[in-house]
């Protein structure tokens, strides 16, 4: 028996789709990492009023 064959082609991404793809992959590093910078923060305000 053979390969099944897909139901639908393979179409190339355009340069547009692309460039949106890099930009939302960009804000999703982004997103992330100021979660955690947010996140960071709280714990040392958080921290330093517990300790004092």
């Amino acid at each position: 028996m053979g390969k099944i064959a897909p139901m639908t082609a393979h179409l190339p991404k355009t340069a547009e789709e692309e460039h949106e793809e890099q930009l939302r992959n960009l804000v999703r590093v982004v997103s992330a990492c100021t979660l955690g910078l947010w996140s960071f923060a709280a714990g040392i305000l958080i921290g330093t009023f517990l300790l004092f």
